[in-house]
């Protein structure tokens, strides 16, 4: 096996989009409904979103087994968005390292802290992220999505 962190590519860009619908079919099963941002995102958005941010994929040799972006959309500091790992690859350390990727990419930028948005009920989610130097700030009920409350967490550098 041939693992790798890369930036991502526009050709990369259809693999990412069917990694996005596997790696959150579990988050909508957690929160009961198809109905969660990731799942419901058409084609044309998450190529926008992603034509805006900056992006890494993990591989293992040719196959794109993990996904994340980086964006400075709020108050200048970067939020990371999207991580995510095929559901047959987790419990590999892929999103660490992929957090990592991120981290080290916005140090070099000259950013101070990063941001991300998790659900209320990705309790795993959460305490990785905890156990990686996250922090919890302030909860919110996801606009367009009532049933999902989310929390912004932050990372210093």
């Amino acid at each position: 096996m041939s693992r790798a962190i890369r930036l991502a590519e526009p050709g990369d860009l259809g693999e990412i989009f069917t990694l996005q619908r596997a790696a959150f079919v579990d988050e909508a099963w957690v929160y009961e409904t198809p109905f969660v941002p990731a799942l419901e995102e058409t084609y044309e958005a998450f190529a926008e979103r992603m034509h805006g941010s900056t992006s890494w994929v993990a591989t293992n040799n040719d196959r794109i087994v993990g996904a994340v972006s980086l964006r400075t959309c709020r108050n200048d500091t970067p939020d990371v968005e999207r991580l995510m790992v095929a559901p047959d690859c987790r419990g590999q350390g892929i999103a660490s390292v992929l957090l990592q990727a991120v981290e080290d990419a916005a140090r070099e930028a000259g950013h101070r802290s990063l941001q991300l948005i998790v659900g209320d009920l990705v309790t795993a989610n959460r305490a990785i992220y905890a156990h990686l130097g996250w922090t919890e700030g302030a909860s919110e009920h996801l606009e367009d999505f009532e049933h999902v409350v989310v929390h912004t967490m932050a990372k210093p550098l």
